[in-house]
């Protein structure tokens, strides 16, 4: 069951197998390291495999307990205490992702509050995920610190359909604006996802099999090493292979879908004060698709390479801390279109990007974060006879202190310098206070964003149709986003309740226009005006005995753009239930319901609404190894997320997955 609270207080999921993490070696007895704080020395204990804690950010392990939960490591861009933490953030964490064992990352981001999707028919075909109404062209992702958006694309943005959980260990949601730690693209947040380590000294080993509806064949499999030292490395394979089903909600040929995805990750010590680090990931699909309202032979060919690579050193006996890091990604979509002319394209997009970041512990109460990057995308396609490329420099500073005890307030900004459209300033001001002697958090954040128009928005061309698709004279969009929040927890964390309100405005939105440029020249063009997107997240977690735990999360969100209407594919309501039952021992059941209501696509179109039932049920016939059956949309509900496009019925799954060793 997953952990719909809207901060990182604690997490509900109570079974499934305990696999290794990267907070694991939260509590290990290891050599410490003295901080000099404002009156006495205080002892952090360091983990060889994650960057340590600023001290305003120690986790106190109170509340729910040291739970990989208890530590955001996106919300201050380093490792910080979940009851610090002023912004919204969900965490997810491997023993979550375990008690559903579904395949694809959109799976689990859609039960998540202020988290929605729509897709173009079966696994494979486009998605389109929304953080609080921002939909992801506005949302940066990263996988082990690599962003893997496609700078190809109408719009710079992340192909969800592409990226499965098998190789996962930890999500994490940073909801609003969050420009000035990740730069640009991070209007409506971050979705930041750590793939598996190696974290306990020796070997180890997880992975699943399962077979079922649709034909469909998925695996995964990870294998890793740690040494004494902290040294460690990970490899992952994971792939999927279906039948699948009409993209055409009416047609009736199966589109099918195969994705292979190789993933690793690895740290060198060099010495108590140096580490070398990498992380890469590999990915090459197939999917095939159909025409808006007809059947039809169509494909396309998808390859993603990335990798990151840096060192990190300690200084001032680890009071201070500094990564360096370079990064590289390049995606090829090739498509094949049996009604087009020409039949066949391709787009390619490429980035490359330097970074630096430096924490400064200077005592236990005051913390300092800098850093600086530099990026550069470029594309080229089957349309234009060149490549058009765009460079991106920005630094940025925050300060995070604890003026009294329980008061956490952070504030930093950022400077950006675009090569096309000159200097950018953002900023993000956030506050948590833990009342003294309760279990009652308050917290807030305000802050500022914005997004340059995609190469595609400013030199596309679809020909004979678009000859002048782009438009150089296009401006970036900028947002401002605050939301204010209260956690509640009861009997040490066991019972969690959360309410959040939130804002976000953007200006200058970027759409297509059929008479932008002249009455009879179609093309991208800067919307004057505010599109405002407002709502509430409601959230519980109640985690009643050692054998059963609730969750509940409940999502409202109103939207409006300058024209008074309301923005496609964002329902006004979500309500997501989650209960985990360990009936007996070696037995864990897990089931949840999704209910959506009113959902806008057009002026003409209105999406009806729809509840979807899943379930799992597993049983562990020998230490570390369990045998599963799950289903989807149990009930065989008949919906869709966008018009004319299919969607799944009932579909039933059996498998089985492993954790060696067993704890």
């Amino acid at each position: 069951m997953l952990a719909l609270t809207v901060s990182v207080v604690a997490i509900a999921g109570a079974t499934g197998a305990n696999a290794q993490t990267a907070d694991d070696l939260a509590a290990a007895e290891l050599p410490p390291l003295e901080v000099e704080g404002s009156q006495k020395k205080k002892v952090v204990k360091k983990r060889p495999n994650a960057e340590p804690q600023v001290p305003v950010a120690q986790a106190s392990g109170s509340g729910a307990g040291t739970t990989d939960a208890t530590v955001s490591h996106t919300a201050n861009n380093t490792p910080t205490d979940a009851a610090k933490v002023g912004s919204s953030v969900v965490v997810l964490t491997e023993k979550d992702l375990n008690a559903q064992s579904k395949t694809y990352l959109k799976d689990y981001l859609q039960q998540v509050t202020g988290v929605n999707f729509s897709q173009n028919g079966p696994p494979g075909t486009t998605t389109r995920i929304s953080v609080r109404g921002v939909s992801i062209k506005y949302v940066k992702v990263l996988v082990d610190g690599i962003d893997v958006s496609d700078p190809s694309g109408t719009t710079t943005e992340t192909h969800f359909q592409h990226l499965m959980v098998g190789d996962v260990s930890r999500i994490e949601v940073l909801k609003g604006s969050q420009s000035t730690l990740y730069g640009g693209d991070a209007i409506g947040g971050v979705i930041s996802i750590e793939t598996k380590a190696a974290t306990k000294p020796g070997f180890f080993q997880s992975g699943s099999a399962e077979y079922g509806t649709y034909n469909t064949y998925n695996g995964n499999y990870t294998a890793g090493y740690a040494a004494a030292d902290g040294s460690n490395i990970a490899l992952s394979v994971q792939g999927v292979n279906t039948d699948g089903f009409s993209a055409y909600a009416r047609g009736t040929e199966d589109d099918g879908y195969r994705n292979l995805t190789l993933s690793g990750r690895g740290k060198y010590r060099v010495s108590d004060a140096v580490s070398l680090f990498f992380a890469g990931r590999t990915t090459d699909a197939r999917y095939y698709y159909d025409d808006f309202g007809a059947d039809a032979y169509n494909y396309g060919d998808f390859a993603q390479h990335a990798g990151r690579a840096g060192m990190e050193v300690s200084m001032l006996g680890g009071a201070f801390i500094n990564t360096f890091a370079i990064q590289g990604m390049t995606v090829t979509r090739d498509l094949f279109q049996e009604n087009s002319n020409p039949k066949g394209s391709f787009y390619d997009g490429d980035r490359i990007k330097g970074e630096y970041k430096g924490v400064l512990s200077i005592n236990e109460r005051l913390a300092f974060l800098a850093g600086a990057d530099w990026e550069r995308t470029s594309v080229s396609n089957s349309n234009i006879s060149y490549s058009p490329s765009a460079d991106i420099a920005g630094v940025y500073a925050q300060l995070m202190m604890e003026p009294i005890d329980g008061l956490m307030l952070t504030g930093g900004g950022r400077v950006d310098e675009h090569s096309e459209f000159g200097r950018f300033n953002t900023y993000r001001l956030t506050a948590a206070y833990q009342l003294p002697g309760t279990e009652t958090k308050i917290r807030g954040s305000l802050a500022t964003g914005f997004r340059a128009p995609a190469l595609d928005e400013m030199y596309g061309m679809y020909l004979p149709w678009y000859q002048y698709y782009g438009n150089t004279a296009l401006t970036p969009e900028e947002s401002k986003s605050w939301d204010v929040g209260i956690d509640q927890g009861f009997h040490q964390g066991r019972y969690l309740l959360s309410a959040t309100y939130f804002e976000i405005d953007t200006e200058n939105a970027i759409i297509f226009d059929w008479t932008g440029c002249t009455p009879t020249v179609p093309c991208m063009i800067n919307v004057p005006g505010v599109t405002n997107r407002r709502g509430v997240e409601l959230s519980a977690t109640a985690q009643f005995t050692d054998y059963l735990a609730m969750s509940a999360g409940y999502t409202y969100t109103d939207t409006e753009i300058p024209s008074g209407a309301r923005l496609a594919f964002v329902p006004k309501h979500s309500l997501v239930l989650g209960l985990d039952v360990k009936p007996i021992d070696k037995v864990e059941l897990n089931v949840v319901g999704q209910y959506v209501v009113d959902t806008f696509q057009s002026a003409t179109t209105h999406l009806d609404d729809y509840f979807l039932l899943s379930a799992k049920a597993s049983y562990e016939f020998t230490p570390g190894w369990k045998a599963y059956v799950r289903g989807e949309n149990l009930l065989d509900e008949k919906y869709q997320t966008i018009a004319t496009y299919g969607t799944a019925g009932l579909t039933v799954f059996g498998g089985i997955q492993m954790a060696m060793p067993a704890n």
